[in-house]
């Protein structure tokens, strides 16, 4: 009977693990779109200095523009659809980081596609609602995605969701005019 040296049979068995984990790891990578997304937030949420608007459904046609100064200063100013001022108010800390959030939402989303010069991930309703009531609400929430320059500089959501006879649509538009050294150009 011949014997088989250990070492070979370790080589082996290795040798299978590493093509099991590379086979692994190629069907579970994020694609090529879910990185540039992934990546435009990321340096997004590392600038030093970001600068925007953003209107919602729920503002009934106020603007709120914000700047962003790193590590954690913030101000806003809330103007009327008239183009009233009707609020300022400066944001330190964690509650400075929050003009953010939408940028940073985009990390735990799912599968981007492309969708003309948007990246786009459309996700169930029910994922934003805790785990009880999940099986009751039905609808989508879209999330479009606008990157320049490897930052991202708009971000649009859109949720259309129903609990029972209960139906909600929400919209948020989230411009950015400066991320770092780059600025929109009109």
């Amino acid at each position: 009977m011949r014997r088989i040296p250990l070492a070979f049979v370790m080589l082996g068995l290795l040798t299978l693990l590493a093509a099991g984990g590379a086979i692994l790891g190629a069907l579970q990578a994020p694609t090529g779109t879910d990185l540039a997304v992934r990546n435009g937030a990321g340096e997004t949420l590392l600038a030093e200095r970001v600068a925007g608007s953003y209107t919602t459904s729920q503002l009934n046609g106020v603007v709120v523009s914000f700047e962003f100064r790193a590590p954690d200063h913030a101000s806003e100013k809330a103007t009327g659809p008239k183009g009233k001022v009707e609020g300022r108010r400066s944001l330190t800390g964690p509650q400075a980081s929050s003009v953010l959030d939408p940028v940073r939402q985009l990390l735990s989303l799912p599968e981007f596609s492309a969708h003309g010069s948007l990246y786009q991930s459309t996700v169930p309703a029910s994922t934003l609602v805790p785990a009880a009531t999940r099986a009751r609400v039905t609808g989508t929430y879209r999330t479009q995605v606008q990157l320049q320059g490897g930052y991202v500089v708009a971000v649009f959501v859109r949720i259309d969701a129903s609990e029972g006879p209960q139906h909600i649509v929400e919209t948020v538009e989230y411009r950015l005019s400066r991320v770092g050294g780059w600025t929109r150009s009109h």
